[in-house]
């Protein structure tokens, strides 16, 4: 399976989070990459974080 990096404003409209939430979950340890100036989130590690840390999603 290739990997899909995605943006904060993807995470955003996917799990219907506020950019503030996702700021929040990546200081908690949510995987994400620098590239550049940019951040882009690993979809199926995101996934499977988001899975370990709130089971009821």
């Amino acid at each position: 399976m290739p990997e899909v990096y995605l943006r904060s404003k993807d995470l955003e409209q996917k799990y219907q989070v506020s950019r503030a939430t996702i700021d929040n979950w990546k200081k908690q340890g949510m995987p994400y990459l620098k590239i550049g100036r940019s951040v882009r989130f690993d979809e199926a590690e995101v996934e499977k974080w988001i899975r370990e840390h709130f089971p009821q999603r």
